[in-house]
């Protein structure tokens, strides 16, 4: 049976210490190719984050767990054999993290102020009644953001690759169902767009200060 509710899980990752020794030799593979200190040090500190939070879901060292990803790079548990699913972005200092069990979930979190827009970005991953949309609003920024992030946080759940959601229109109050799934914005802070993708008539959880837009 797949879950009923999905747990999302929000931490500033300057409150969490890398550990390295948890870490796969692919997970620090990746990281040497990470020049810059401080990208390094939300790496190092997301991972070993994800892996301290599984753990807990799945009684077993942090260390133990091994991770494959399917042909569009997604990642998911390999090891120990299990029925739970996850989903990390990060940003900006913070990490955003989804769990459940027997379903698909996807997340995702941009820093505003880190962020860019011009237009070709909107012209190349919006459709044209959400591209409209950003043109015409009081912030283009945080507009394309927030719609920016549904389209990853779907694309996710639907097991996709990033940037494969661009031609689906995801204006509208949140949540927004298409297809059978929903994406809700989630409110973590004025400097951060981020959501959240279920399988519709999900229960979201919001832990650690997260909270639903209204």
């Amino acid at each position: 049976m797949f879950s009923r509710s999905i747990d999302v899980i929000t931490v500033d990752l300057a409150t969490v210490e890398a550990d390295e020794d948890l870490l796969s030799v692919a997970e620090l593979g990746r990281a040497l190719g990470i020049a810059r200190t401080d990208a390094l040090g939300h790496y190092l500190a997301a991972h070993t984050w994800l892996r301290q939070r599984l753990a807990e879901y799945l009684e077993v060292p942090a260390a133990s767990i091994s991770f494959a990803e399917n042909e569009w790079g997604k990642p998911f548990i390999e090891t120990p054999s299990t029925d739970l699913s996850f989903n990390l972005s990060y940003a900006g200092g913070k990490a955003l993290l989804g769990v459940g069990f027997r379903t698909d979930i996807g997340v995702d979190v941009e820093a505003l102020e880190e962020a860019r827009i011009n237009p070709e970005m909107i012209n190349r991953v919006l459709s044209r009644p959400e591209a409209d949309s950003v043109r015409h609003s009081g912030d283009m920024k945080r507009e394309f953001y927030k719609l920016w992030v549904r389209k990853e946080a779907m694309a996710k759940a639907n097991g996709w690759g990033v940037g494969e959601e661009t031609t689906t229109n995801l204006l509208g109050l949140s949540p927004v169902e298409r297809d059978g799934r929903e994406v809700t914005d989630l409110n973590i802070g004025d400097e951060f767009a981020a959501a959240v993708a279920v399988r519709a008539g999900c229960e979201i959880v919001l832990t650690t200060g997260v909270s639903v837009s209204a």
